[in-house]
């Protein structure tokens, strides 16, 4: 007959196996993340001026991939989930001279950018724009995150690719 410290071991020792066999599976899968942040305080010209890293953001992602449906990725476009719409997350918070916002995929700031009005006459050239007309009944199927320069393109980043792949939003076309 087994002790029944004898029982113990035996029963964390198989305990033990199943915890590591389901686990196993499970190593590399990552959760992945995506966002987009507002930087605090500064116009596009001044965000452009300083470095990635130093721009101050704000607390909370203005965009995530929750609420986001799809992304093309050949040609940089989102969809957004049914009952989401930009210009109403951003209502007020586009001034004509641009609202600048930085993409952060898995934890990690990858780019600048900007949210631009349509109506303003001002423009940056240089950083990936999200351009629209800010106002509440605006209702868009997509947006498209331009960018004039395809050679040195910030949006093609693998980073932003593999955070988007994994989780379910790029578009194959």
């Amino acid at each position: 007959m087994m002790s029944s410290k004898t029982r113990l071991y035996i029963i964390l020792l198989i305990t033990l196996f199943l915890v590591s066999g389901c686990n196993k599976d499970n190593r590399d899968t990552t959760a992945h993340n995506f966002s987009i942040y507002l930087v605090q305080n500064l116009s596009a010209t001044e965000a452009m001026s300083r470095k990635l890293d130093e721009l101050p953001l704000e607390n909370i992602p203005i965009l995530s991939h929750k609420e986001i449906e799809t992304y093309n990725w050949k040609e940089h476009t989102f969809s957004l989930k049914e009952g989401y719409s930009l210009e109403e997350i951003l209502e007020g918070k586009v001034p004509l001279s641009g609202k600048p916002f930085v993409v952060v995929a898995d934890g990690e700031r990858i780019y600048m950018g900007s949210f631009w009005t349509l109506i303003s006459s001002l423009y940056i050239p240089g950083i990936p724009t999200i351009c629209s007309i800010w106002y509440k009944d605006n209702k868009k199927d997509s947006y498209t995150i331009g960018y004039g320069d395809k050679e040195h393109d910030p949006r093609d980043d693998i980073r932003v690719y593999e955070a988007l792949k994994g989780l379910g939003k790029i578009k194959q076309e």
